[in-house]
């Protein structure tokens, strides 16, 4: 799932006025194979953000606009918020949005010259992004499709191999185009390992330096190479839903899966990460399990978690912890777990309750 989703949950609804041709910002969606439902609308900046939903109707144009606020992109989610499409904006510049909504990585967007050169290289790599979504769909994680994972997850790493060399391409040409940037953040950036794209970033026009991209390229880098394998995993303070803070050294001498979570994620279910049977199976002096929840309620977590046997560890959202440890372990989709050694060393980031165990069991026999 990716960590975009997030957005719609954090920010605080903001009805958009649907107004007439004085529009500052106007943007309009012509999709196809996409069914009535609720679209939310995500204008983002700096410092701010605004969300919108807008009802959207099959084969009839939809117009998202807003008059006021100060704003750089626009990110449209459809209704199941699992995918969605960036638009770069600029004050009075109509933008229009095509395409089959059943790849969104394939949309083309026009109406300005960032969105121009992404269409491009959407539609020079059409076939490799519609491959990629429909291997992702029938790739998804989930612990009892083992062998259907190993089936699709070779041709998806050559996919986005090919892709990363496609961006390489295309940054040569136009290394003063923050649309280079766009997709370094896209294509090339690598979460478990930033190298390459701190090297492409460098290939990049200095005044690009200042752009919102690039500014968040290169924080992102620096968090990533703070939570490599093998980097000391950050330190937190959190309060657990029974009342105690708890810190990484009230784990000390364990090792410990730190798990980030939330009710509304199907794949975080501690049964679908395994979390359930390490819980159950290691020795707590050996083996403890946090579940860091995005959450913002403790009370509905408490409630899930009074008829579970188990007494977890668990961590909500409320006055905003959980995101702060989220955003220092650079943690962009759900679910994520990370393996911290008795040292405190990171030792495995991983999304696969088997891997976690697999890995959980090697460990423990060099105990």
């Amino acid at each position: 799932m990716p960590l975009k989703k997030l957005y719609i949950l954090c920010c605080v609804a903001w009805l958009l006025c649907a107004c007439g041709e004085k529009a500052t910002y106007r943007v309009e969606l012509k999709l196809s194979n996409l069914e009535a439902q609720k679209l939310y609308a995500v204008f983002e900046s700096d410092d701010q953000k605004q969300v919108d939903t807008v009802a959207y109707q099959p084969d009839k144009p939809v117009q998202i606009t807003r008059n006021e606020g100060q704003f750089d992109q626009l990110t449209v989610y459809f209704e199941n918020h699992k995918e969605g499409i960036t638009i770069y904006l600029e004050p009075g510049r109509k933008i229009t949005v095509t395409g089959d909504a059943r790849y969104p990585l394939t949309l083309q967007v026009k109406g300005t010259r960032t969105n121009d050169l992404l269409s491009d290289f959407r539609k020079q790599a059409a076939t490799l992004l519609k491959e990629k979504t429909e291997l992702s769909g029938a790739a998804l994680p989930e612990v009892d499709a083992e062998e259907r994972r190993k089936e699709y997850l070779p041709r998806l790493a050559n996919i986005d191999h090919e892709l990363a060399l496609m961006v390489e391409s295309f940054i040569h040409k136009h290394p003063k185009d923050e649309a280079s940037a766009i997709l370094i953040r896209d294509y090339i950036l690598d979460p478990e390992d930033p190298t390459r794209a701190e090297k492409m970033i460098g290939t990049l026009s200095p005044k690009l330096d200042d752009t919102r991209t690039v500014r968040n390229l290169r924080a992102y880098c620096e968090r990533a190479m703070r939570t490599m394998i093998g980097a000391k995993a950050p330190d937190f303070a959190l309060r657990n839903i029974y009342g105690e803070t708890l810190t990484l050294d009230s784990f000390a001498g364990h090792n410990l899966v730190l798990a980030f979570t939330a009710s509304w994620c199907d794949l975080c279910k501690t049964e679908k990460l395994l979390l359930d049977k390490i819980q159950a199976d290691f020795p707590r002096q050996d083996v403890d399990v946090a579940l860091i929840s995005l959450d913002e309620d403790p009370r509905d977590v408490r409630e899930q978690m009074l008829t579970d046997p188990m007494r977890w560890n668990v961590f909500t959202d409320s006055a905003g912890q959980s995101i702060r440890v989220l955003e220092a372990y650079n943690v962009n989709s759900l679910p994520r777990c990370f393996l911290i050694d008795r040292r405190g060393m990171i030792v495995l980031k991983t999304d696969n309750g088997i891997e976690l165990r697999r890995t959980l069991e090697a460990l423990l026999k060099k105990k």
